[in-house]
Parts: C-alpha cells; structure tokens; sequence
C-alpha cells in the first residue's frame, strides 16, 4: 500500500478498520453509546458477558438493551452468534444494539433487521463504519482524542503521551522541574477522583520539545489550567508565558501556590487569581483545588467507584489461576521402536509403480538403489526382486552411528515416521498428493465420527470429516474439510522416543477438488475458528485412537520388531489450575482478536495445527 493512497484515506475509517486494541474498542463503543441515545449504559466487556459487550436493564420506558461490538469481518457470524447466547441465556432484551466496522450496505442492514425481528422479536439498532464515522466529525469528535490506542498517529499526532485532537477534557497541571513532586502528586489524586490529568513530570516527552506540547495540549486539550506557582516556575520566563497566554480565557486557570520567596511578585494576570494554597498543606490545597471545580462545574469524567473499577480492571488482569493442582496434556505420545534394523539387497531397484505400491504395505528406507532398510520383513518376499540369502542381515543400530554413509539416528525416526504411515494405510486412510498427507476420508455411510476414550475415562464421539459453508447468500460456498494426522519422532535426553502428533486440515470442494493458495488458509479458519485446547484435544485424541490396533497402542509388526506408539498422551501435574468460570466468557474476546490478526494473514498456513499443549478443565 502506498504512502498516498493512505493518506488520502480517510483517517477516522482507516483507523477503527485496523483496531488492535479490543478492550479499548470495547470502551470506546460504550462511550459512544452512552451519547448515542443510551445514556444509562453499563459495560459489561471482559469475562462472563453472556454475548453481551454491555446493557441496560431497563431505560426510563422500562425496556432491557443489550449491546454488542465486533471488529470482526463476518458481522453476520458475529450476530447471529451474539443472538443465539443472548437468547439461550433468557436476557430477552427488547433492544440489540450492534456495532461493527464494516461498512453495510442498504440491503445488508435490511437483512440484519429482518433476522434479528423475525428470529427473535427484537429491535435492531446497527452501527456501521459509516454511522460511527457521521459522528466522531460532528458531536463525538471529543472520542477521538480519548481513545488514542485506536485513533493513532500519523492521521491523529500525539504529544506527551496525549492526542492532540480536539477534545477539552483534560486537567494540564503545568510546572518546573523543581516542582515535579507536588504536580505528580496531584495529578495522581485528582485522577482517583475520576479528572482526566495531565502533567509533564510524569509524561512521555523523550524527542519533544516540552513547550511546544504543553502549548498544544493547552490549545487542544486542557479543560482547565493549573499552573504550579513557586520561586523557581516564576524565575522561568518560558514557564510565564504559558502561564500569561492561558489567563487570556476565563474561568481556565487556577494558579497553585507553592512556596514563593516574599520578594518575587506574581505578573498582573496571575495576581489577580485566588490561588489554590499548597503552603501549607498539600491536602488542603486540593480541597481548593475540587471545590474550584464544583464551583465552575468541572465534574470527573467517571464517579471515584467506577474510576476505581476500570482502573483495576485494566490494569490488573483477570484471576484466571487457582491454587489446585490438575493434569496437562501435550500432543505427544510414547512410542517404542525396535532394537534392530533389518537390511535388504535388491537385484534391481524398484521402478516408479513398485515404489509406491510397496510403500502401502511396508516401512522402509533406501540406502540405494540396491539396498534397503527396514524394522521389519517385507510383507510379498516373492514382489520384491530380493538377493536371496540364508539369513537377512541386521545390526544394533544404535550402536552404529552410520551405515551406508546415513545417519542411523535420521534412519529410525524416518521408519518410525513411515511405519505409523502404514498403520494409516490400513485403517483407510487416503493419500494426498497434493498436500503430502494421509487424511480420513468421509465414509459410505456418513462423516467420519470416531468413538474415543477421553482423558477423563469417559467415553464420547469426535467428528474427523465434515462441512462447512464460506459465505452468506447467493454468495454461499460449500465445501468439505477431512482432518490428517502429522507425525514427527524425537528422542529425549533419556534416550526415550516419542512421537509429536499434530493435526491439519485439509479442505476441498464438494467434489473433492483441493482448493489452491491463500484460499486453503481462508477456509481452515473458518473450520477450526471455534476450536480451542479443549476441541483440539478431542480431535488429536479423535485422530489417533482412530488408528489404534488393540486398546491403547498402535502396533506395526510383530514381537521385538514391532513399533508400538501408545494412544495416550504425555501428562503432568500442574501445580496451578485454570478457573475455569472466569475463563468461560473469554472466548469471544478471543474470537474478536483472532479475527483482527486474520485479517492480514490469509496465507497458506501450513503450521495451522493443533495446539500443543492442554489442561484437563473443561475439556
């Protein structure tokens, strides 16, 4: 994109289309709101909202309202899901508002109406991109400046940490240097009584020049003006200026005396203000200061208690620990690989049809053209153009680092790799050439839906195949999805092999054409976008239970020659235990920021697979 095609955007869309900050999203729409015809909003953002961003319990015409907010591009997903809980959950609100970021057309906003009428009996109010933008010009331009984590430089500069887009919401406590303990200090109190503040000793200034700042903010931002009078700030001619240019509005500034040596007298427009008194007591001068406020009618932006509230809840992040111990689970899974390798000479080597064919039966690796390696014998000796011998030559091969000029080390982890392969093969799985995996196929009789043991020992079904839709409308595409498991061996540090298995999908149209590019990433996303640790963990346990031979192993070969990969994952003891009650309403804050960063990454994204580690709750 280039510099002057963005440029010429428009700066306020352009911004809350690449919103990076969700909860500050969150704060920004139920601002909006609340001077958008729902005053008595009351947020509800965080964990635990039911589908609901925020609501009103009941408005002077005694109806309920429920708001939701999404950044996410298919609004219509959102919606209907948002619905769904609300109404699940039996809010029934006569009102639903919802906020999105894109931009809606005549006939999508007609849409959005009508299902939320007929499928619930509700009143939609929508906003769109569009009817957010109409505002934020005209009576809510003030949000701007509020909200810098969405409306960011360059199309709104800051100074000092500060947006200096116009928004006259601000307490700019002015001073030296030698007075930065008393400014600092109250800056603080008065922001725990709910002021928006501002003060230099405290601010991001690194790069500025602090002149220049306090001058904007002053110009831009300060509702009131509280310059910090002492011997120092009056010696300091720069400081004076500020301080004479701001006593030219009135009812805008309130000098706060400091110490000031009997001497120096105060220039004419400061002398004639009644200073808050900090002289002798800091405490007492911020009595001065508030009831100046409530003389003027200055009030906080939030009550001391809400203050409070928001304050603590961004900054001190949700108790999601709780002090109990419980299991965790990885995607990895004990396996055992023989203690010998098997070797074969061929008398020809194998053409490009017995190559493949074999493969289906049997798991080996070429040293050559002639020769081969293998855990276990060939199943066909007499398909094979085998050199016939007494006795098939084997060696210890990890007493051997090297045969043949190849590692032995890389020769086990391959045929442990193609030995599960094989155990794929005869459980009917299907290969595909074009992504290089084995993938369960949808059965004649339906989806493939496999019975496992869960963790927990109780017993369930997991579906491996299925359908799923991209698209609304006349613009619906259907298309299938088969999930393929990946294997990959390691040893660790005590010499035990185990084997890390993850999950892709595969997708295709619904004639099993395998879709190219960036359109494979687009639609695994909209396969796995609900999944999380605990639906991976029923699909990995899904995946490979589905390959089991007896209950709890997959075994390929016979006695000491067989590998054996057991069915059950690695687990520990965790100390600490997740709540799961307050982690049970993140998922759409979850949703929200996954969608956000998707946005951009429409890649083929091969690493898209199951997450490697799971805790039992909730699962």
């Amino acid at each position: 994109m280039s510099y002057d095609y963005v440029m010429s955007a428009d700066a306020i869309i352009y911004c809350l289309e690449r919103v990076s900050d969700y909860r500050d999203f969150e704060r920004f729409c139920s601002a909006f709101l609340a001077n958008a015809g729902y005053p008595n909003i009351d947020p509800l953002g965080g964990t635990g909202d039911e589908g609901r961003d925020a609501i009103v319990r009941s408005d002077e015409t005694g109806r309920k309202i429920g708001f939701a907010y999404t950044v996410r591009s298919d609004w219509r997903v959102k919606l209907a899901s948002d619905c769904k809980r609300v109404h699940d959950k039996g809010h029934g609100p006569h009102i639903f508002v919802f906020v999105c970021t894109e931009a809606l057309s005549a006939s999508e906003k007609d849409f959005a109406h009508k299902f939320v009428s007929e499928k619930y009996g509700w009143t939609l109010d929508l906003f769109d991109i569009e009817r957010l933008r109409v505002q934020l010009v005209g009576p809510q331009r003030h949000l701007i400046a509020q909200h810098p984590s969405i409306f960011t430089p360059p199309f709104f500069p800051q100074r000092g940490g500060q947006s200096i887009a116009e928004s006259r919401d601000t307490i700019l406590i002015d001073h030296v240097h030698s007075d930065t303990a008393l400014a600092t200090w109250l800056a603080r109190r008065l922001s725990l009584t709910g002021f928006r503040t501002w003060c230099h000793g405290t601010a991001p200034l690194a790069g500025e020049n602090v002149d220049e700042t306090v001058r904007k903010l002053l110009e831009f931002r300060a509702s009131h003006y509280l310059p910090v009078i002492s011997t120092a700030s009056l010696s300091d001619s720069v400081f004076l200026e500020r301080c004479i240019i701001a006593a030219t509005k009135e009812n805008f500034v309130l000098p706060c005396c400091s110490v000031v040596a009997p001497d120096i007298s105060l220039p004419s427009r400061l002398a004639k203000l009644e200073p808050a008194d900090f002289r002798g007591s800091w405490n007492v001068g911020l009595d001065h200061v508030l009831g100046r406020f409530g003389t003027l009618g200055i009030k906080p932006s939030l009550d001391p208690q809400r203050g409070r509230q928001i304050a603590l809840r961004d900054y001190l992040p949700t108790q999601v620990t709780v002090a109990k111990p419980e299991p965790v689970f990885a995607n990895v899974f004990p396996i055992r690989l023989p203690k010998t390798m098997l070797v074969f000479d061929l008398r020809q080597s194998l053409t490009d049809i017995e190559m493949p064919a074999l493969r289906k039966l049997w798991a080996f690796v070429e040293l050559s053209a002639y020769r081969l390696v293998a855990f276990t014998p060939p199943p066909l000796h007499h398909a094979i153009p085998l050199v016939k011998v007494d006795r098939i030559p084997e060696f210890l091969w990890e007493d051997i680092p090297q045969k043949d000029g190849k590692k032995t080390f890389d020769l086990a982890k391959e045929l442990g790799r193609r030995s599960l392969e094989v155990a794929c093969i005869q459980k009917g799985l299907n290969f595909c050439n074009d992504r290089k995996v084995f993938y369960f196929p949808k059965r004649n009789s339906g989806e493939w839906n496999q019975t496992i043991q869960h963790v927990d020992g109780r017993s369930t079904t997991v579906q491996l195949t299925g359908e799923r839709t991209k698209g609304w409308g006349d613009r619906a595409s259907p298309f299938l999805y088969q999930l393929s498991p990946r294997f990959s061996l390691h040893r660790d540090a005590d010499r035990t092999w185990n084997v890390v298995v993850n999950v892709y999908i595969r997708v295709t149209t619904p004639e099993g054409t395998v879709f190219e590019g960036k359109e494979i990433g687009r639609r695994r996303k909209i396969v796995s976008k609900s999944w999380w640790n605990k639906e991976w963990l029923a699909r990995l346990l899904g995946v490979v239970q589905a390959l089991q031979t007896s209950k709890g192993y997959i075994e390929i070969g016979e006695g000491a020659r067989a590998v054996v990969m057991q069915t059950s994952p690695l687990s520990w003891e965790c100390p600490v235990g997740l709540d799961v009650l307050a982690l049970s309403g993140m998922s759409d804050i979850g949703q929200e920021i996954a969608q956000y960063r998707a946005r951009d990454e429409d890649e083929d994204g091969d690493d898209e697979t199951s997450p490697a580690i799971e805790r039992a709750s909730g699962s």
